[in-house]
């Protein structure tokens, strides 16, 4: 009798992931591709992304990236990362991050994608710009890879041919598989691939999505480029439950000098610390040197989950909470403030 194969164990953020090779994507953009020293292999599904920390100048900051792999190739894990101005973990990581490093990491999360156990959609509509292409090229290889029978509409924007990331890749599926329509916008284009002149608008997304019955699309880019899409969207008859956006920017909040002041005490590190009516747990928390890490920061990956022991907080999200947790007083830092004073424990 034949033994079952016994597959290595799934990779849940226990031990810092190895970069194993980098690949230049472009002038300002490179893949790192990532394995777990102990062997173990990658579960998630195409679209969610994986947070590292990286230590500069002392103090280790987390950042979240989309995985541009796919999950075909569970031995591996692989993240593209642009440079950005003022961009702290993303520039260090270009600048500093080779092939033989290791990095602490947290397990693949996120709500963004195609989830495990959901019927597809006859069609899809992948919309990116600049990095944002990185969870859109993960979905596509996953669909070809698995010759699902879905129609896939690949919009992409950029400045020109230099900036477009994963670029011969992307022609090369174009050319080989024809239900995969790459659908490439370039502002300042040169003339070295065919492309659509200047920015992405109504008419022409109504144009190449004539069908929009049974159309998923997912958005990926800056909240100004998501909103003009889903604009664009809604006007050619796609339904609101039918667009989903990903975002890794956090919301920029203004405290009022005349806010309210509370008090935040998180009584196992002996801290009590002055919080104000609109600022976030997590900022506090942080400020106060406190170990929480706040990976994605936009209320989707689960990295700063907090209890509240006595108090009330206002959340914005409880995404990757269960609803037990959310009964027992967990909440996320980072897309929560205080109502009054507050007790919080960590972890």
């Amino acid at each position: 009798m034949n033994k079952p194969i016994e597959l290595p164990a799934i990779w849940l953020g226990e031990t810092p992931l190895v970069c194993i090779a980098r690949t230049e994507e472009t002038h300002d953009c490179a893949t790192f591709e990532l394995a777990a020293p102990t062997g173990q292999r990658f579960d998630y599904f195409p679209g969610q992304f994986v947070s590292v920390g990286a230590e500069i100048d002392g103090k280790t900051h987390w950042r979240a990236y989309s995985i541009s792999s796919s999950p075909n190739q569970p031995e591996t894990l692989a993240i593209t990362v642009k440079r950005v101005e003022g961009g702290l973990v993303s520039n260090w990581l270009l600048d500093h991050w080779r092939a033989g490093m290791s990095l602490p990491a947290l397990a693949p999360a996120g709500d963004f994608g195609l989830k495990k156990g959901e019927a597809l959609p006859p069609a899809v509509a992948f919309f990116s710009a600049g990095s944002g292409i990185t969870p859109m090229v993960s979905m596509s290889r996953w669909l070809l890879g698995n010759e699902a029978e879905v129609e896939i509409h690949f919009f992409h924007s950029a400045r020109s041919e230099s900036d477009f990331i994963f670029g011969r890749e992307l022609l090369a599926l174009a050319a080989d598989y024809p239900q995969f329509r790459l659908h490439l916008f370039l502002t300042q284009p040169q003339g070295g691939m065919p492309c659509h002149t200047g920015r992405l608008d109504a008419a022409r997304v109504k144009a190449l999505l004539p069908d929009v019955s049974g159309l998923r699309a997912w958005l990926c880019g800056q909240d100004g480029y998501m909103d003009a899409v889903s604009e664009f969207l809604s006007a050619a008859g796609v339904a609101d439950e039918c667009i989903l956006r990903e975002s890794f920017t956090p919301p920029v909040t203004e405290i009022d000098m005349d806010a309210a002041r509370y008090a935040l005490s998180v009584p196992a590190f002996g801290k009590t610390a002055e919080i104000a009516a609109g600022e976030s747990l997590l900022d506090v928390m942080e400020r106060e040197g406190l170990p929480i890490i706040g990976a994605c920061r936009t209320g989707v990956c689960g990295s700063c989950k907090c209890k509240v022991l006595s108090g009330i907080v206002e959340s914005a999200s409880n995404i990757p909470l269960t609803a037990d947790e959310v009964a027992n007083g967990y909440v996320l830092a980072c897309s929560s403030t205080a109502k009054g004073d507050l007790e919080v424990a960590l972890g």
